[in-house]
């Protein structure tokens, strides 16, 4: 595969954002919901749920690292995170689209949408 140096920082780089996201949802969640457009959303309720997600996101983090150390050989994995990032994209703007969730989100999740591209890209090179 061409520029696998370059391809295993991509995916350390995409471990780093996941771990970024997971860290300010457990530890920093107000001043989060509070960028993302969401502060008002921030409830007693929604915690349990923000804790659970932030720890998929970091599980995600983890697969990326592990990616990073030899792409070719964890295809799977960035099969798993290709999808898991499709889905958090289309989700994200379903909400707003159906449920008037704040546009917050969204915009950050056109991230997820980015690295997806890059990683089918990954996926489907030969070595």
């Amino acid at each position: 595969m061409k520029n696998s140096r370059a391809w295993r920082g991509f995916f350390q780089f995409s471990a780093i954002f996941n771990f970024t996201a997971a860290f300010a949802m457990l530890f920093a969640p107000e001043l989060l919901f509070k960028i993302l457009m969401m502060s008002d959303t921030l409830t007693k309720e929604a915690i349990p749920w923000l804790h659970q997600f932030a720890g998929l996101v970091l599980v995600f983090g983890m697969g990326y690292w592990v990616i990073s150390r030899n792409p070719m050989l964890h295809k799977d994995i960035i099969w798993m995170g290709c999808i898991g990032k499709i889905v958090v994209f289309s989700l994200a703007w379903i909400d707003i689209a159906l449920f008037n969730a704040p546009v917050g989100f969204g915009i950050l999740v056109i991230a997820d949408l980015l690295f997806a591209i890059f990683f089918a890209m990954v996926w489907r090179a030969k070595e």
